[in-house]
């Protein structure tokens, strides 16, 4: 896990190194290495800051080169399985002088090319220079776990780890993109392509872009994270399909492990941490380490976290956070995301605490409820576009009626769901999980994001078709794909990235991993009983989870911003939203408006939260 940067030009040398001012600011991503390269004639620069994990010694510095010096990566993650493909490689004559999977990534591109990058088993981002064809090539693995931006221009290309890296070097302006406020607006985070700043892209996931001598690119997507629910299902039996869940989540987590430092465990007490520690004992990890984070005003969560470490024999470690804190942090808070978000802070404090105890590298039980239908979305969206379908002909007369005996927030999203078009799972998934509905985001909107409106409107719906667009064999599937490529993919991943680099802690995802999707998703609702409590996941572990752990209410670690708003957290959001009016994205009225209906019980805490988190986010103060 490290951070990456760098700069391209094609009319001439880089007038000013840029190299210090990026370096520095990915400094907290990388703590344990620093490396610069420039071309022989000044016009490409690549950065490098380094957390070392695997092969943590000089040898594994970057940027890194082949031994004729022709081709340079710069790169960011963990690829699992390097041991493997270096075999591979090997067996075709090539020799290693490292045993670094950086080393092992550069070599597997110089011989077989960006395609290969579907045989990759991990997360990552990285630019390749080949000094030979004078061509750089940019990639980002298929859940997107690892981010990378890129500034593009007919005379250069920058890219970054972090928007702020591109920001504070001078290489990009700091203008807002109206497409990425309402992005923003309609689902708490903003989705790929698209980002807040104006002329920075983030790279999508399992993509790969090549610019060549002539300024010219070409974009290719590797793989997608939802290629699974393409393919049919396998008509296997429920034990058949119990089997291959338990070798498959027992292989990944083992993979996952891959480290020259020790790995601990992010473990709430839920399901999706607790299974992957029983699968690390069932593989022979011994010596564990397990982190629960609490407020001192909640008790609940870390007493199941304490029965799952000690059925599992594990170094279990109980880490308070005082809540009262939470205002003084917001500014370093935002200060560290790359994108504004409604979620993020459970994040923080729980890498902060891990962190504080030495620890480099933990797994997470991130990804569970995508893969496994542990959300209520699972039940409901499948059910509402039955329902939908067997009322199509009364809908028009139905719609406004039921619409009318709803709340506000509810009416709007029955209204959305049910002018949409019949049958679609995306109208329904918007419905759920979409902070603001359009025709309420154009209530909401003042002038500076109603000045271009059609053409925003436009690349919003290009970038939301790129995501919501799923192909699926089974209801369930298309739920998942909707749930990982809008959710996990655009918001939990990348949270989580910002939220643990800022404490420069790398932090696993064993079960967001394709190989475990392959063997799951084809056959994910075809024995329904499965899905209910993730019983696919728990049920057919090799070690048992704790039973009072499965069968206690899912909880989660939530953060009381409810009462907090309420309360020491009321100047923060509403000096926020009013902030939004003062820069002209919101209407005079919208701030009082949000916060009228939340303090009336009629709307969710998360709509002022969003707009609080917007307006701080945006302010040229920031």
């Amino acid at each position: 896990m490290c951070g990456l940067a760098g700069l391209v030009r094609r009319d001439g040398p880089i007038a000013s190194d840029p190299s210090p001012a990026l370096g520095a600011a990915l400094a907290h991503r990388g703590p344990d290495g620093h490396g610069v390269w420039h071309s022989p004639a000044r016009d490409v620069v690549l950065v490098h800051r380094r957390l070392a994990i695997i092969d943590p010694g000089p040898a594994g510095a970057q940027p890194m080169s082949t031994p004729d010096g022709r081709h340079r990566i710069v790169f960011n993650g963990e690829v699992y399985n390097h041991r493997e493909i270096r075999r591979r490689l090997e067996d075709r004559g090539e020799r290693f002088s490292t045993s670094s999977d950086t080393e092992v990534l550069l070599r597997l591109l110089v011989c077989d090319g960006p395609s290969a990058l579907a045989r990759v088993r991990g997360m990552f981002a990285f630019a390749w220079w080949d000094e030979g064809e004078r061509a750089l090539l940019v990639a980002r693995d298929r859940f997107g776990i690892k981010p990378l931006y890129v500034a593009a221009t007919p005379h250069s290309v920058a890219f970054a780890s972090e928007i702020r890296a591109l920001l504070s070097s001078g290489l990009v302006s700091r203008a807002i993109d109206p497409a990425g406020v309402r992005a923003y607006l309609a689902w708490g985070s903003v989705p790929p392509s698209l980002t807040w700043v104006a002329g920075v892209e983030s790279l999508p996931p399992g993509t790969w872009r090549r610019w060549g001598q002539d300024s010219r690119h070409e974009t290719q997507r590797f793989a997608s994270p939802t290629d699974a629910h393409a393919r049919q299902p396998t008509a296997c039996t429920e034990r058949d399909l119990r089997d291959r869940t338990r070798a498959a989540v027992e292989d990944s987590v083992v993979a996952h492990l891959v480290a020259d430092v020790p790995v601990g465990l992010f473990l709430s007490g839920g399901i999706d941490s607790s299974a992957v520690l029983s699968a690390a004992a069932q593989a022979g990890v011994s010596g564990l380490r397990t982190f629960t984070v609490r407020f001192e005003d909640r008790g609940s969560e870390h007493e199941y976290a304490r029965l799952v470490a000690s059925a599992f024999g594990a170094e279990h470690q109980e880490l308070v956070v005082d809540s009262s804190d939470v205002v003084a942090d917001l500014p370093r808070i935002l200060g560290h995301l790359d994108q504004p978000t409604l979620d993020a802070v459970n994040s923080f404090y729980v890498s902060r605490a891990v962190a504080a105890t030495g620890i480099k590298a933990v797994l997470s039980g991130t990804g569970g409820d995508e893969l496994f239908g542990g959300y209520p979305s699972f039940r409901r969206l499948p059910a509402a576009v039955r329902l939908k379908r067997r009322l199509r002909a009364v809908a028009p007369a139905l719609a406004p009626l039921v619409a009318a005996g709803l709340p506000e927030p509810l009416s709007e999203r029955w209204r959305h769901f049910m002018s949409s078009d019949n049958g679609r799972m995306d109208a329904a998934y918007r419905a759920q999980r979409g902070l603001f509905m359009p025709s309420e985001i154009e209530r909401l909107a003042g002038p500076a994001l109603r000045d271009g409106w059609a053409p925003t409107s436009e690349r919003l719906a290009t970038a939301e078709s790129a995501i919501l667009d799923v192909h699926a064999t089974t209801p369930q599937g298309e739920v998942a794909g909707l749930e990982t490529r809008m959710y996990l993919c655009s918001q939990l991943l990348r949270d989580l990235d910002a939220m643990s680099m800022a404490h420069s802690l790398e932090v696993r995802v064993p079960l967001v991993d394709h190989v475990l999707v392959d063997a799951v998703w084809p056959d994910l609702g075809a024995y329904p009983a499965l899905m209910r409590n993730k019983r696919l996941l728990h049920e057919t572990l090799a070690r048992p989870l704790p039973r009072a752990a499965v069968e206690r209410p899912k909880q989660g670690f939530i953060l009381p911003f409810a009462r907090w708003m309420g309360g020491e957290l009321e100047p923060f959001v509403r000096d926020g939203m009013r902030q939004l009016v003062a820069d002209r994205w919101l209407a005079q009225d919208a701030p009082e408006r949000v916060w009228q209906a939340w303090r009336d019980g009629r709307a969710h805490w998360t709509r002022p939260w969003s707009l609080a988190v917007l307006g701080h986010f945006l302010s040229p103060r920031r």
